[in-house]
């Protein structure tokens, strides 16, 4: 259910954006956080973990504390998200994307981590 909520809190906050930004179709603004999302959640601290085990972790100078491991994770994941949607958004044909993606995944991903702190939600 974590995922579900922080999926609705996403489209909550991006789609009004590339709508107005973009000059896109609600379901196309839909579309962007539907493909990366999944992706952002699940797949990416996945890969990020096994990298890190695999690279850094066999090296005791490498080492890498939790907090600072899970921050790079984050600016991986919205670095894809950012670049992922901006392709989408070329693809069906629409201009200036990457400054549009990334207002978009930084509103969202802000505006995530401020209600988690105040509210414990997302």
């Amino acid at each position: 259910m974590a995922w579900f909520w922080a999926f609705v809190f996403t489209q909550v906050v991006e789609i009004p954006i590339y709508v107005y930004g973009l000059r896109v179709r609600v379901y196309e603004a839909f579309g962007a956080s539907a493909l990366t999302h999944p992706i952002v959640w699940f797949v990416i601290p996945n890969l990020w973990e096994r990298f890190y085990l695999a690279v850094f972790a066999p090296h005791p100078s490498l080492w890498i504390s939790q907090t600072p491991r899970y921050w790079i994770m984050v600016v991986i994941a919205e670095t894809f998200a950012v670049t992922a949607e901006a392709g989408y958004f070329r693809f069906i044909g629409k201009k200036k994307t990457l400054g549009w993606a990334f207002a978009a995944n930084m509103a969202s991903v802000t505006l995530g981590f401020a209600s988690r702190a105040l509210f414990h939600w997302p």
